[in-house]
């Protein structure tokens, strides 16, 4: 069984440890297609700037020439040419074209053996016309970007977007009319892979609103592909190591939260223990004289833990001392109004060997009956023979607690080999059966040793309180000797410990009664 558990706890964390590795890969992976995607947007609106600012330009000087009148290639014209040529940073060259032919220009004056422009260009629906890389215009081995309208042609060289080239991004990306059907510039980056993955490509476009034409770039190595491959094995690599660590500590910390000490632990923290009240009864009259205060403690993973164990947890765990002070503290409040209201009624208090062995403790607890006004004479405390301490030592408790008015009762008599002496030797007021005796009245041999501890306990003239009475035969056999001996009860027969609201409801009735 322990092997089968052990097992499925290593199942379950191998499935933490791939379920978080994937999570936290995917999570990479959508981060840095993140910070690309942002990069790339970043990218885009500088290079639209950059388009639109020799679009504006070229635009302006055009628009300065067609002013011109009148528009022929006559030395007047072309020194104006010149002028507005001056004026522009981006346009190279401007020039007057007729019949498809250059016949001017104010670099290169008249051109009177021009090449008819033999490339196709391309129309926008602004009216201008455009062309990439066209040669044999000026009589030198060079390539113009051309842009036209009506008469007047204006030219870029020295490619103008070259500074974005050499930055040499990892994405490509390109120029491209609104329309999709022409290219004004394009990047092709050689990192991109030849064919694209099964991992859908980056594409971010960013359109001008002056000009018909948009930037698109474009990544089909997103997120972890961006990498070559041994830094992605190693960022993979590690991702598993972390994943591993966090699984680990994750199980190591469900492991803990789910083991009773770190839940009493948390109980304590969040004050989740609470008192029930068992009432004990005088047989003459079957009426509710006191009650024993019993500590709970149920929990959402264990459900309802046995005092003795986790009593046993708090002395590990060294909250003993807490739960001790804090008990006692708790029963004296919430039964205060009972106590004053009838000072006959009394609570009876288990201890252990802390309370026995703290000097303050008698105190605490006298100035707790001050407090709540109580009477010390209706705290009965509680010593049973499972507290392993000297019989001096009790003793001496136990004389040091009657001197603060309080009463002594000796627990679950009948169960050890000591108890006849604790008669002998301690001062009790009350004398407490065990229900191991009770139980067994039915039987003859134990009936018989019932009745010679009863007799033993009426020549002590101390009250006698019969511990766990379930069944009428158990409660008739006690009351049958009531009339000889000063006899309580207490036990499911009667009732089980019940919470302050039902006991203060069940004295109401008496009281009514």
């Amino acid at each position: 069984m322990t092997r089968k558990i052990l097992k499925s706890a290593q199942n379950n964390q191998a499935l933490y440890i791939i379920c978080l590795m994937l999570f936290l890969v995917v999570a990479f992976h959508l981060l840095v297609s993140y910070l690309q995607v942002s990069y790339q947007k970043e990218f885009s609106q500088s290079l639209l700037s950059k388009a639109e600012d020799i679009s504006s330009d070229l635009g302006s000087s055009i628009q300065e020439a067609s002013a011109l009148s009148p528009l022929e290639c006559d030395a007047q014209t072309i020194n104006k040419l010149r002028i507005i040529l001056s004026k522009h940073e981006f346009t190279h060259d401007l020039g007057l074209i007729f019949n498809n032919k250059v016949n001017c220009s104010a670099n290169w004056g008249l051109l009177a053996d021009s090449t008819p422009l033999d490339s196709v260009l391309y129309h926008s629906p602004s009216g201008y016309y455009f062309a990439s890389q066209v040669a044999n215009i000026f009589p030198v081995a060079a390539k113009y970007d051309i842009t036209n309208k009506g008469s007047v042609i204006a030219f870029t060289i020295n490619a103008p977007f070259k500074n974005f080239d050499q930055l040499n991004k990892n994405f490509s990306y390109k120029i491209i009319s609104k329309n999709r059907k022409y290219t004004f510039h394009n990047y092709a980056a050689h990192y991109q892979f030849k064919t694209d993955t099964l991992l859908k490509p980056q594409v971010v476009e960013t359109c001008s609103t002056q000009f018909q034409y948009c930037i698109e770039t474009y990544n089909n190595r997103p997120g972890l592909l961006y990498f070559p491959f041994y830094i992605s094995a190693l960022l993979i690599g590690l991702i598993g190591f972390i994943s591993f660590l966090i699984a680990y500590s994750i199980c190591s910390y469900l492991d803990k939260s789910h083991s009773m000490e770190f839940r009493f632990r948390k109980a304590i923290e969040n004050e989740e223990l609470y008192l029930e009240y068992q009432p004990i009864l005088e047989l003459k009259s079957n009426k509710i004289i006191g009650v024993e205060s019993l500590i709970r403690w149920k929990d959402s993973v264990y459900g309802n833990v046995s005092p003795e164990l986790f009593l046993g947890i708090a002395e590990q765990l060294s909250l003993y001392p807490t739960l001790a002070y804090n008990s006692v503290k708790k029963a004296l409040n919430e039964l205060s109004p009972v106590l004053r209201a009838d000072s006959d009624f009394s609570v009876a208090i288990n201890i252990n060997a802390y309370e026995i062995q703290t000097k303050e403790y008698l105190d605490y607890l006298y100035d707790l009956c001050t407090e709540n006004k109580i009477k010390p004479q209706q705290i009965k405390i509680e010593i049973t023979e499972r507290i392993e301490l000297p019989l001096d030592e009790l003793s001496c408790f136990a004389s040091k607690a009657k001197t603060y008015g309080f009463s002594i009762s000796l627990d679950d008599f009948g169960t050890g080999v000591s108890n006849l002496v604790w008669l002998t030797e301690i001062n009790f007021d009350v004398i407490k059966i065990d229900k191991v005796f009770t139980q067994s009245i039915s039987d003859e041999l134990k009936q018989e040793m019932l009745l010679a501890i009863m007799s033993l306990i009426t020549n002590l003239n101390r009250t006698v309180i019969f511990e766990g009475v379930e069944t009428v035969e158990e409660y008739n056999f006690i009351k049958n000797y009531n009339d000889d001996y000063q006899v309580q009860g207490q036990g499911w027969y009667f009732y089980k410990s019940l919470p302050l609201t039902e006991l203060l409801h069940v004295l109401g009735q008496q009281g009514g009664d």
